[in-house]
Formats: structure tokens, sequence, C-alpha cells
């Protein structure tokens, strides 16, 4: 039986931290496979902290191509909270996903904006056919706005921006961070897990476990040892505030995440059926 998820839960305030103390806490608590920090100069802290606004959430990146829209950035920032899925809401609010002033966006918009991410072709097309089946009504096209609810609701969900934003499930979500200041692929996959025994469903819990691997392998940092990673603000920055982190920059060559980076073995066996049956 699916959950009902919280619709207005109020928001819970945040400190802002000095942009010194924030690259710190960055260099510091990289993981890597042996647990220990890795050398600050293996990756670039002063993109970590840079973009923070007085409230301390992230500008966020924004696209230097950015698309033509017809909303201020505040709307885009009130208009996210109704998209359930954190990398479309980020891909709005940076400018890389064309967006009608009724919600609607056309495929072709959609592959185009996924393209410049990482996905390879394979990948991107699971991603669009599940947009363009979200509403059931309209070939072509689906509507960003109306997506709680829609064909891609589904059990197992973080809760996060399920009706809206709920910073509590994000806590919930960082509770699974084994040093409280990163998520690694071993904590989403455990957080899955345990989102998925609270609103059970095998399709869900496959499906959740899908988003979380391909947001970490499109959008995490990665540690020396080649694994993919979020810092505490990135995560918080995608997840809870909808926006893609500040930290990030386009891949020099985008295509290169399959499905095989996202799942394996059964997982990735009955993920392909859930898709082809929809």
């Amino acid at each position: 039986m699916k959950t009902t998820r919280p619709t207005n839960t109020p928001a819970v305030p945040t400190t802002p931290k000095p942009a010194a103390t924030a690259a710190a806490e960055v260099k510091s608590t990289a993981p890597t496979a042996s647990g220990a920090a890795p050398n600050p100069s293996s990756f670039n802290s002063a993109a970590a902290s840079r973009g923070a606004d007085l409230d301390g959430s992230s500008a966020g990146y924004v696209s230097p191509t950015a698309v033509p829209s017809p909303f201020t950035n505040d709307e885009k920032a009130a208009l996210s909270k109704k998209i359930p899925c954190p990398a479309l809401a980020g891909m709005f609010q940076a400018g890389m996903l064309k967006v009608e002033k009724d919600g609607t966006v056309k495929i072709p918009d959609l592959e185009r904006a996924l393209s410049q991410l990482g996905p390879d072709a394979i990948t991107r097309k699971v991603l669009t056919d599940g947009g363009d089946k979200s509403d059931g009504v309209k070939d072509g096209q689906f509507n960003l706005f109306k997506l709680n609810g829609s064909n891609l609701d589904h059990t197992g969900s973080s809760g996060i921006r399920q009706n809206g934003t709920h910073p509590e499930r994000f806590d919930k979500l960082m509770s699974f961070s084994k040093d409280g200041q990163t998520l690694t692929r071993k904590d989403l996959a455990d957080a899955a897990d345990a989102f998925a025994k609270e609103d059970p469903g095998v399709r869900g819990r496959v499906t959740q476990l899908a988003e979380m691997s391909i947001v970490l392998n499109v959008f995490g940092r990665r540690a020396p040892d080649g694994s993919r990673y979020f810092t505490k603000d990135d995560a918080k920055s995608l997840f809870l505030d909808g926006k893609i982190p500040s930290s990030w920059s386009p891949p020099a060559v985008p295509g290169k995440v399959g499905l095989g980076d996202v799942l394996s073995g059964t997982a990735l066996g009955i993920f392909r059926q859930i898709f082809n049956r929809q």
C-alpha cells in the first residue's frame, strides 16, 4: 500500500557556513576505498563553496547556454517544488530543459537536456520513454509540474520531493551516511532499501535504486579510487533544493553513463522488464 507523504511540512532553517569552513569540510570528507580522507589536492574544493546564498542554500549550476524560459529565477525555484525528480528539477532550474508556461516538455527537448549530462543513448531512451508515458494521454510530451500521481510515481520513494519538499525526509536520507558528511553508492543503496520497507513494492524498490544511482553517476564527485559520492551540501542542493550542485560541470565526453553503471545483475534485468512492460 502506498504511503501518504506529508504535504505541509515547515522548512527547517539552516545556518550558513563561511566559505573557508565549507571548503575545508569538503577537503576532509571525500571517501576512499580504505575509508581515509584523500589528499586535498585531489579535487577542486573551491567549487564546493561557490554559489552559496545567504540562507545557506546553493545557487546551483546554471547552464552557460540556457534555453529561453518564460519563468523568472524565483518562479523556477517555486515551481521546482512540484517536480518529484531531483534531476528534472535540477535541469529546469539550471536552464537546460525547455519548459512551456503550462509545464509542457517535449520529448526531443528532454533528450537534448539529458544528452548534456552523461547518460548514454540507451539510458536516455529509458528515461525519455518514462517521461513520455507519465500522463498516459499525449505522446511526445509530458507535464513537468504534474508528475506527482503520474505513471512515474512509485512506491519506495524517499519522499523528499513528494508533493512539495520535506527537509525531515532529507535528514532521513543523510542518516544513512557512514560519516555524516558524504553519501556513497552503498549509503544510497541502504537508503533505497529502507524507503522500500516503509513503502513496499518491487517496481518501486528497483526504480528508486535506479534513480539514486543515475543521479550519483551523473552529478556525484569522483573520489581518488574512482568511486562516486555526494557531499552533504551537494546532496541537499540536488535532493532538497532541486538544483544541480554548483560544483558540477558538464562531462568532457557525454554519453558514458550506461544502465550497467546504474544497476547490475538481477536488478538490471528486473529494471528492464519493468520498463519494457510500460
